[in-house]
């Protein structure tokens, strides 16, 4: 497997009839959200998480047409109890997820939901969701043995739980982590890590049948706060840090020695495994891609080169093996004029063509589309639902 080092600085139904559901708390059968189907294109797709007047943390994803920022299609996902720890001091998620990003402040009553616009999210995020966003993958805890199971919520709140007791009284509890949703909906993914090897090993139990436990590949743990990707309909585990995987599915962004491009193996890896690969010295940070080859990278922190301060540029990451630097003709040149605002990529255009961005000058913030092109001119996004929605939670895609 190939990596390259670019430095620091850059569906189907429920299976509401099998053994092991559960209704949450607002199972009573009363839809929560609207069942309008999201849109195949031009939408944009956001995830926010809030309490409600009930004290409970809910999920809310929304479709916005993407030319007028009007609400398409809206899901709202309650958080289980069991999916939260509230036995010490401050009540957090039950065990690693992307729902701990998602729903961290309004878990721990900091008292907002977010702190500001989001990046473009790691994969693992999206994958919460099924392909339809009817069921959001959840890790649930027994708060008597400490054990972590995963299963997935729909919008009526009911629990449907994967992982059943093993019948052995004196076996260890399970901690399964990272439950994410495979392409097509039939499997929630899940991690587990032996303390003792210090090996990840990463697993699936399908929505149907016995729910049985499926090994998928392990590997030498890379970081604590990796989480799990997954690839393709016939689906392959990525466990790392910061992942973002390509159109095509070939490469990743990830964080192993700095930030990373991966060549993604053919089977379910652990990230960070006996790599071998080339170190890239230079301050940039990456979002996301343009296509197989390029992806958008802007400075970390500052820059020596002024034209690039606070700008954006692709990346041409196909040349780049063997060689200890990035070379200047695989970094394009600065696509908006360098300034003295902080900009934010929030998402790319399934095209590769345009992206949006949030630039706060002072406490003041704005958001822009611009088209992906060395010299462009960003266009203020003045449509009122923009506001709304990109000012809170992820874009977790562009359609």
């Amino acid at each position: 497997m190939m990596l390259f080092t670019l430095a620091t600085a850059c569906d189907g139904p429920g299976n509401s009839g099998a053994p092991g559901d559960r209704q949450g708390p607002n199972g009573d059968g009363e839809q929560q959200s609207k069942t309008t189907a999201f849109p195949d294109q031009d939408v944009i797709v956001t995830a926010s998480c809030s309490k409600s007047t009930d004290d409970q943390p809910r999920v809310t994803v929304t479709g916005w047409d993407a030319q007028t920022w009007e609400p398409t299609a809206s899901r709202t996902f309650p958080v289980p109890a069991a999916a939260m720890d509230d036995s010490g001091p401050f009540t957090t998620m039950a065990a690693d997820s992307s729902l701990t990003e998602l729903c961290g402040n309004a878990v721990d009553d900091v008292g907002v939901t977010d702190d500001g616009p989001r990046t473009i999210p790691e994969s693992s995020l999206r994958q919460l969701f099924d392909k339809g966003y009817t069921r959001m993958a959840v890790v649930l805890m027994d708060r008597e043995t400490e054990a972590t199971r995963v299963g997935y919520v729909d919008t009526n709140g009911k629990v449907t739980e994967l992982s059943a007791d093993g019948g052995d009284d004196f076996a260890d509890a399970p901690h399964e982590e990272n439950a994410v949703f495979s392409g097509d909906g039939s499997a929630v993914w899940f991690t587990e890590f032996d303390q003792g090897t210090g090996t990840a090993r990463i697993a699936s139990r399908s929505v149907s049948g016995d729910h049985a436990r499926k090994e998928q590949g392990s590997g030498a743990m890379n970081s604590t706060n990796a989480r799990l990707a997954l690839v393709g309909n016939a689906a392959r585990g990525i466990y790392g840090m910061n992942v973002r995987i390509s159109p095509d599915e070939r490469k990743a962004i990830a964080s192993l020695d700095g930030l990373n491009i991966v060549d993604l193996p053919q089977r379910s890896a652990v990230l960070g495994a006996g790599l071998d690969g080339s170190y890239i010295s230079y301050d940039i940070d990456c979002y996301g891609w343009v296509d197989k080859a390029r992806v958008l990278c802007g400075p970390d922190g500052s820059t020596d080169d002024p034209k690039r301060q606070n700008s954006f540029w692709t990346l041409d990451t196909s040349g780049l093996a063997g060689v200890d630097e990035v070379p200047d003709d695989a970094m394009g040149k600065p696509i908006i004029p360098a300034t003295d605002r902080e900009n934010t990529v929030q998402a790319i255009s399934p095209d590769g063509k345009k992206m949006i961005f949030a630039s706060l000058q002072g406490t003041s913030l704005t958001h822009f589309l611009s088209p992906i092109t060395p010299g462009a001119s960003p266009k203020r996004i003045s449509e009122s639902g923009a506001e709304e929605a990109l000012s809170t939670g992820y874009v977790l895609e562009w359609r």
